[in-house]
């Protein structure tokens, strides 16, 4: 049986039934088979419009995580094998992931990364979370030539802890070379918010800073995010085993639209404002 009759006939015999469908999508979910379950939710939005359940599954498998982002000379892609070596190198870089995760990381061995690098596909759905390579262009002699080739790895993009219910998730962006972080750090956490707010209908982001890095809290705050608390002795140093405190920032949906400075710097790094709501 095709997959096309294979649907006409759940659709058929479950149409009326709301938790039939539900049923259905959740086995599809316990057997990780997310395209299925993403087809099965599409269908099912059909007999039952904008349906919160509904709506709820289908954020976990949309397809818009998987798109690629890409502007001012700043590309954000899903980790592939080819950036192994890499990840390697930016999870060696204890002082860097230090600061990248201040809510601890465990040890990354060799064969943990190509795991997870195998099944990076539909992350949110696996793990709730979600995370990018940043990727600068490289100048070349010729201008108007571009390929994957001209796109140099700099740096790691992450959503995490994220939020079905509640449409919220943590941002982690590093980039461990001074030189490249000025303006692909900028650039990137733009990229990132018009993703959130735009694309994929985030409600809120937080941001965890350790207090002992005051450039990482300023340029937080500058992009627009509200410091929201002080967390004193929130988290301890796995090597002095000495209490850091910890800002905890936000930025809600609302602030995002109304913030003049996210507004200038997207029209002038992205060619538009993204805080305009395009329906």
């Amino acid at each position: 049986m095709s997959v096309h009759n294979e649907f006409d006939n759940i659709e058929s015999s479950v149409k009326p039934n709301l938790a039939n469908w539900i049923t259905l999508i959740n086995e599809q979910f316990h057997k990780k088979d997310y395209r299925h379950a993403r087809d099965l939710i599409l269908q099912g939005l059909v007999n039952f419009p904008s349906h919160p359940l509904l709506l709820d599954r289908l954020f976990i498998v949309d397809h818009r995580w998987s798109l690629p982002i890409a502007g001012s000379g700043v590309h954000l892609t899903i980790p592939e094998e080819s950036d192994f070596s890499f990840l390697q190198q930016c999870y060696a870089n204890e002082e860097f992931m230090e600061q990248l995760l201040p809510m601890g990381r465990k040890n990354q061995s060799a064969e943990s990364i190509l795991f997870a690098l195998k099944h990076s596909e539909f992350s949110v759905a696996q793990s709730k979370t979600m995370h990018w390579i940043i990727r600068k262009v490289e100048r070349v002699d010729n201008p108007q030539v571009f390929s994957s080739n001209n796109l140099k790895p700099i740096g790691l993009a992450s959503l995490v802890d994220i939020q079905i219910a509640h449409r919220r998730a943590e941002l982690l962006v590093g980039i461990p070379d001074y030189g490249d972080r000025q303006r692909a750090s900028l650039i990137t956490m733009l990229l990132i918010l018009n993703f959130a707010f735009n694309q994929i209908g985030l409600h809120k982001l937080t941001s965890l800073v350790l207090s002992n890095n005051p450039h990482s809290q300023k340029s937080t705050e500058a992009i627009g995010f509200i410091q929201e608390g002080f967390r004193r002795h929130h988290l301890r140093d796995p090597k002095s085993r000495l209490w850091l405190d910890c800002y905890e920032n936000g930025l809600v949906e609302d602030s995002f639209r109304e913030n003049p400075v996210i507004a200038r710097l997207s029209k002038r790094f992205l060619g538009r404002d993204i805080t305009l709501q395009i329906f």
